[in-house]
């Protein structure tokens, strides 16, 4: 049965039109939503929620100028404090800046489509004349930026077809059919080599805002159908990741002060993955979720199976994932980033390795549940080299990493925790992950750091093992040479310097040992194997999986070496697609969603259900 996507509420009545007719419309299932309505219900009266506590926020002069914005959309969207919205958005368009920037733009354009005539015709032609001005030949260097900006584009040109060039001499008209373009081959590119700024806990939201912007007010049938499917595959991506409020594994863009966080504080998207899945609590008074505020007025409704997918732990199950090769002025080849998540209901161990992402870049982790924030192990090679920095940025090699500091000032901090290190290399197989580091001696940071906080309950160590124990969780974690205790304000950093250096972290269930004392007996009879020289390593798991891994050569498990060649862009029990084809398949119990980006088409049927496999 194929289906030609229409706008929504269309869309959906036809979708469940469909999969009720075929049989496929789930009656029972598991997660926090049994069946296609009680996601539905729940999704909205979050919506409801999330933008009536929005309306009710104020914004202090001085702090981020784009809160004004959002909060100035909600009040007015509501007609909660509508007075106090309308003079935000007046004082956001009066502001001295000359040039607006992509947030502005995107956030502006949206508003005069969504408030309409809310908004006095006076203030929409002063919106006209700024964003007119804006349009600059800068579109900015990441995806984020770019897409805000030719979303921004397609809706001005769209509506306000005629009138003077744009700042960087293009017509309303061009500049549209250029941001159309632009937008269906970002689309075409993410769903057959994979997304470039991957997994962001501070970019995704941004992602979800433009294409449901695109989604709701754009004219061209294909385009808003292409950003409809692409939205689902956005949110699918993130619910086979979504463990109890948090986004496990690895990240790109993951800033330096989310990084150690688990439950607040973790980045701007979160809200969004609690918005669309639920299963945590909101927590609208942190820093920058006023995005929430547009987002919960778009209101947006994914498939429901995808709420099914994100609340569904009831066993462990894997992930394989393929995200784009890196660019940058200074790559002339760029490796994809590989990665690995294995999830169970308590703890979620992720990786990824290949080519680094251009700024902080979450290589690996264990996160696991706890009503405590900061519920995360792993260790960094916290680098700081010019010659890293100089392949992805363009200014000169002797001033890019002060340029950088200026812009990140934590760049420059020998204990930070988060960016990629080229001397690190990982390979991971189910609930055991290895890192493997080789530190040239003209690298300025030659230490290895390893973070666990103090919300652990007991920790040992024993024969090269440190043995934890923290909520429903046990793990353990060898280092081929010992390290040093440094005691935080929240939590033990370990430093190890040395530079050829293997780690090996190892994470069970409580549930699935007899104590603490069987675990730490187990696991310290299991001596891995470490050659500096070669810098290869030999492990057999607690579940008797034998490992081989060399530092940027093999990687096998049980004798059989990894094909990273055919690597899937997505595998999981719920979210599967082999790159450069186009299609991606969506499946939760008997209900099968296939998304043609080639046809641009969705095909719904009834299929045997599927079961995870752990």
């Amino acid at each position: 049965m194929q289906l030609r996507l229409l706008p929504s509420p269309a869309l959906y009545s036809i979708l469940t039109l469909g999969l009720a007719l075929s049989g496929s419309l789930p009656t029972r299932g598991q997660g926090l939503y049994p069946d296609d309505a009680s996601y539905r219900s729940a999704f909205r009266a979050r919506c409801v929620e999330a933008r009536e506590t929005m309306a009710r926020q104020t914004w202090t002069p001085g702090t981020d100028s784009r809160k004004r914005i959002y909060l100035g959309v909600v009040k007015l969207a509501t007609g909660i404090e509508a007075a106090t919205g309308l003079q935000y958005l007046e004082d956001a368009v009066a502001d001295p800046m000359p040039v607006w920037g992509s947030f502005e733009t995107y956030a502006f354009m949206d508003a005069v489509l969504r408030l309409g005539d809310k908004l006095p015709p006076a203030l929409v032609e002063k919106i006209h004349t700024r964003l007119t001005a804006s349009f600059t030949t800068d579109f900015g260097f990441t995806d984020n930026h770019m897409l805000q900006f030719r979303t921004a584009r397609y809706l001005f040109g769209q509506t306000w077809p005629g009138g003077p060039a744009l700042a960087d001499g293009t017509t309303p008209g061009q500049s549209q059919r250029d941001a159309a373009a632009w937008i269906e081959r970002w689309i075409d590119s993410t769903v057959t080599r994979g997304m470039y700024e991957y997994d962001s806990p501070n970019y995704h939201h941004i992602y979800l805002l433009c294409l449901a912007s695109i989604h709701e007010y754009a004219k061209d049938e294909n385009l808003r159908q292409k950003s409809w499917m692409m939205l689902q595959v956005l949110l699918a991506d993130w619910a086979t990741e979504y463990l109890a409020g948090a986004w496990v594994g690895s990240h790109s863009r993951e800033k330096y002060d989310q990084v150690l966080h688990t439950r607040e504080h973790t980045g701007a998207a979160t809200q969004f993955g609690r918005l669309f899945f639920g299963g945590a609590p909101f927590r609208l008074d942190l820093a920058e979720t006023y995005y929430m505020a547009l987002g919960s007025i778009q209101a947006f409704e994914c498939l429901p199976m995808l709420g099914r997918m994100a609340t569904d732990r009831s066993q462990p199950y894997v992930l394989r994932e393929l995200k784009a090769p890196r660019r940058g002025p200074g790559i002339t080849y760029g490796e994809p980033t590989w990665k690995y998540t294995y999830i169970a209901p308590e703890f979620a161990v992720g990786s990824s390795w290949g080519d680094l992402t251009d700024v902080e870049h979450h290589r690996w982790d264990l996160t696991w549940v706890s009503p405590q924030d900061g519920a995360t192990c792993f260790f960094i090679n916290p680098s700081y080299s010019a010659q890293q920095l100089s392949r992805f940025f363009p200014t000169p090699l002797d001033l890019v990493r002060a340029d950088i500091v200026r812009q990140r000032p934590y760049y420059a901090d020998p204990h930070k925790w988060v960016e990629g290190s080229p001397h690190e290399d990982v390979w991971q197989h189910e609930n055991a992950v290895i890192a493997l580091y080789d530190i040239p001696a003209a690298e300025d940071r030659q230490a290895i750091n390893g973070f666990f906080p103090h919300i652990i309950a007991e920790k040992r160590e024993e024969a090269g093992w440190i043995f934890a124990r923290a909520d429903d969780v046990f793990f353990a974690v060898w280092t081929s040479v010992p390290g040093t205790w440094s005691q935080e304000k929240d939590h033990d950093r370990l430093t190890i310097v040395h530079p050829k250096t293997a780690v090996i972290l190892e994470a069970v269930a409580a549930k699935d040992e007899k104590n603490f004392d069987a675990f730490c007996a187990r696991m310290r009879a299991n001596r891995p194997v470490f050659n500096e020289r070669t810098l290869t390593v030999a492990y057999v798991t607690g579940r008797g999986h034998r490992i081989d891994f060399k530092h940027h050569g093999v990687r096998s498990v049980d004798g059989i070496a990894a094909d990273l060649d055919h690597w899937p862009l997505f595998e999981g029990p719920w979210l599967n697609a082999r790159r450069n084809t186009g299609i991606i398949t969506l499946q939760y119990g008997t209900e099968r969603v296939t998304l043609d980006f080639n046809t641009t088409t969705v095909r719904t049927e009834t299929v045997p259900a599927a079961t995870p496999a752990r």
